[in-house]
């Protein structure tokens, strides 16, 4: 018996449901603590915006956050992500970790970093999906849905985003899980969009990508003979599905990363090829 199977390893599907249920009150627990800590400290100090300092920097103010420890997570709270796992729920000994594979995924909590202008925290449970395992991290690629990535309000964001490659430490693995097989084609199969582009032509700008992420390209038009040409050998992509005039695509991991050009040309019975649009792409590590 494999030690995925010792362990019971759960399924992708379910630990969706899980972060509804013991992620979310986890979160709740942490953040009414910190506020009933604030309300026992004395006036809080002059924000340091409006002291009249030097400006504040983009770089110091750049959305940033880091991981949350599982040893955190308080005895009544673990009980909740089990009874949400339907008791298929351990944390991940090295025995687990080190038999993941590129098809499954973990589950990890990340707070993030006051900065000024943002004085609030928030914590967000993310999914990432397995690229390496090494000897004290697991190397992942962040997979969708991410909600507070972004500052908003008076929070600050966490500024892991999705497509994001990030070094897991083994000890905030919350949970290892390996997605059902499912039939799912087309459209979102493949989890939603991280992005939206409009045709490079048009707007002069080249879009930073992921590689296992998906994107939307708005197309001018579509029809059912386009095809579609990139300019370097080395990158390979998939075409997921159309919705509308958003054509959603994905890189595969084996690409080569930097900079492509990729382009969707109609082939006409009369005339030939005819240029539909183009993008300017980069792909990221």
């Amino acid at each position: 018996m494999t030690a995925m199977k010792t362990v019971g390893i759960v399924a992708a599907t379910v630990a969706a449901t899980a972060l509804i249920g013991g992620g979310a009150y986890w979160f709740y627990r942490r953040r009414q603590k910190k506020k009933d800590a604030e309300a026992e400290e004395a006036d809080a100090p002059a924000d340091a915006d409006d002291d009249g300092s030097d400006p504040v920097t983009p770089e110091e103010r750049r959305a940033r956050g880091h991981y949350v420890p599982r040893t955190e997570i308080d005895a009544d709270v673990m009980k909740k992500f089990e009874e949400a796992f339907g008791g298929g729920y351990a944390p991940p000994k090295d025995e687990v970790i080190d038999h993941l594979t590129q098809e499954d995924v973990v589950l990890f909590g990340v707070e993030s970093e006051p900065v000024p202008g943002y004085p609030e925290t928030r914590e967000e449970v993310l999914t990432a999906k397995v690229r390496t395992v090494e000897r004290s991290v697991v190397r992942a690629r962040v997979i969708g849905p991410v909600v507070h990535a972004e500052h908003h309000g008076s929070h600050a964001g966490h500024g892991f985003r999705v497509g994001d490659m990030v070094e897991v430490p083994r000890g905030v693995i919350l949970l290892a899980a390996r997605p059902k097989p499912t039939e799912a084609k087309g459209y979102d199969s493949q989890g939603k969009s991280a992005a939206t582009f409009q045709p490079s032509h048009k707007t002069k700008k080249t879009y930073e990508i992921h590689p296992g992420t998906p994107y939307d390209l708005v197309m001018p038009y579509i029809t059912e003979d386009i095809e579609w040409y990139v300019d370097r050998e080395l990158v390979k992509f998939e075409l997921i599905g159309t919705k509308g005039l958003h054509q959603q695509i994905v890189f595969s991991e084996g690409s080569m990363r930097g900079g492509v050009t990729l382009r969707a040309l109609d082939r006409d019975p009369e005339t030939g090829l005819v240029f539909v649009a183009r993008w300017e792409l980069d792909i990221q590590p």
